[in-house]
């Protein structure tokens, strides 16, 4: 044989050679194209993972309905910043109190010194008034002295949210009434704000509302959905930037949708309610990712204005994420998602930008808080109400509140607690101890899977069962003060880079210590 013929083909070595090659050739082309697709998965942007689409992964559409979500069953009435917004409410009655500070309930709450509107509503609402009156004169003088005991041991919580409402001083609040502010773009490095442009026109509604979701997600939004706008969830006075004579009893023209986002509290953080928490880190992201979407929005030619946490609201925004299909309300009256459950901070951008809107869905809440009670049971308030339904609401006049049945709470008990607690203000025990509220994990997602399809109630008491059995929580006793029978506890142990004990030196004295 010569040596021509020899190499005129491969040997079974030199095959299995070239076999192999080929293969590894194969693998890796797999490879290349498996990691690109992995790679396009807004899963794997790693640092990024909040900003995109992928964070609103439940499927609506077998749960939703035609809607409207809410039906009024009497005369309805808008809420009020002076009366139903406990800030406003509690911030009228502390200027008050201070300049007749020898009044008491026992005299005529027209002596307080309140407007009108806020004397009717203490009448309507007598329990609100006890509240307010014990956070001024007791809750807020023995929280300022348990402080200089405790106040060291929530040295870094109060730092950690410093951070937020540092940021916020740097978000815009309309100066303006909407038919002014509304239609004003600002830029950084331009000396005055700008009218906005022509409307750049949308191929059609749809393409709308698929460019503002993705743009909202970007921006920070976790969850985004789209609503009509509607008189009864705007306050009935006091929208940013309005004279004293402004209308208030219509919407003006170009409130039309309301395009409502939220996003989560840092799951870490919110479990160690309602002492180390905070609930300003939610509030800042969510803010900014509303402040973002309006500027967007204006400078394609359409007016804007954001109601967000850490601006300003001139809407309640729970009635419209309902609306938007992002969620139920919840025995404490807010909005329970299926992705964050109760962990979901929320602001709103109106707009008259034609866009598809979403429909409201039905998943399992209202039978799950017919049931549950885990959060009144915790609530160390006693704010939440214990009935089985909301008709058998005991506060006020019952489960009809501004012409609407539904769950609300005692916001002056609620208040005057978050005035007791340790570190940065407020409470968030309810989003804590909510079922719903939990971290995406396997688990989580097949009892987010199956109880909205299980008719039965097996899974909703079930999971009710494991909770109240086989968690180990505090009693609701336990979250007071020091004075009050409690240490104030923490629904979980504060995050280790809370510890102030680990890293500050300054003389510490902890509330847990026997």
């Amino acid at each position: 044989m010569t040596e021509t013929a020899v190499k005129s083909g491969p040997s079974r070595r030199d095959f299995l050679k070239i076999g192999g090659a080929a293969a590894l050739v194969v693998q890796a082309g797999g490879l290349v194209a498996a990691g690109n697709v992995q790679g396009s998965s807004a899963e794997t942007y790693t640092g990024w993972e909040s900003f995109n689409p992928a964070t609103q992964f439940f499927n609506r559409k077998p749960f939703e309905f035609e809607g409207p979500a809410h039906l009024p069953v009497a005369d309805v009435r808008r809420p009020s910043h002076m009366t139903d917004y406990v800030f406003g409410r509690v911030a009228t009655f502390q200027r008050a109190y201070e300049a007749n500070p020898t009044w008491t309930p026992d005299d005529p709450v027209e002596d307080l010194g309140v407007p009108d509107p806020l004397v009717a509503f203490y009448k309507e609402y007598p329990e609100r008034l006890e509240w307010d009156y014990r956070t001024f004169s007791e809750t807020i003088p023995t929280r300022d002295e348990d402080y200089k005991v405790y106040g060291n041991y929530y040295k870094l919580a109060d730092a950690y949210s410093s951070g937020f409402t540092a940021h916020a001083a740097y978000l815009p609040t309309a100066g303006s009434p909407p038919e002014e502010s509304d239609f004003m773009e600002m830029q950084r490095n331009w000396p005055e704000p700008k009218p906005i442009g022509d409307p750049v026109p949308f191929k059609n509604e749809e393409k709308a509302a698929e460019f503002i979701k993705e743009v909202a997600h970007r921006y920070g939004a976790t969850l985004v959905g789209i609503t009509r706008a509607k008189i009864d969830y705007f306050y009935s006075e006091g929208w940013a930037g309005c004279p004293e004579d402004y209308d208030y009893s219509k919407l003006p023209e170009h409130w039309q949708y309301v395009i409502v986002i939220g996003v989560p509290m840092e799951w870490d953080t919110v479990l160690a309610s309602p002492q180390a928490s905070t609930s300003y880190e939610g509030y800042d992201r969510v803010s900014t990712a509303a402040v973002r979407l309006e500027g967007v929005i204006k400078n394609l030619g359409y007016p804007a204005r954001a109601s967000t946490p850490m601006t300003y609201y001139d809407m309640i925004v729970p009635p419209f994420a309902i609306e938007a299909g992002l969620g139920e309300v919840s025995r404490p009256g807010y909005c329970i998602t299926p992705e964050l459950g109760s962990n979901c901070r929320l602001a709103a951008v109106v707009t008259n930008l034609p866009m598809a809107t979403d429909k409201p869905i039905k998943f399992g809440v209202e039978e799950f808080c017919n049931s549950c009670k885990i959060c009144a049971e915790q609530c160390p308030s006693g704010a939440i109400s214990m009935a089985d339904s909301p008709d058998e609401q005991e506060w006020g006049t019952g489960p009809v509140l501004r012409g609407y049945k539904h769950w609300y709470i005692n916001n002056g008990a609620c208040y005057n607690f978050w005035r007791e607690s340790m570190g940065p203000l407020g409470c968030r025990l309810c989003v804590a101890v909510c079922p719903y509220s939990r971290k995406d994990n396997w688990i989580h997602q097949l009892a987010r899977e199956v109880d909205p399809r299980d008719p039965t109630g097996i899974t909703r008491e079930s999971l009710l069962f494991m909770q109240k059995n086989f968690f180990d929580y505090p009693e609701a006793v336990e979250y007071r003060r020091v004075g009050s029978g409690g240490h104030f506890a923490s629904y979980r142990p504060e995050p280790a880079f809370l510890h102030a004990e680990d890293f500050l030196d300054i003389p510490i004295t902890s509330p847990h210590a026997d």
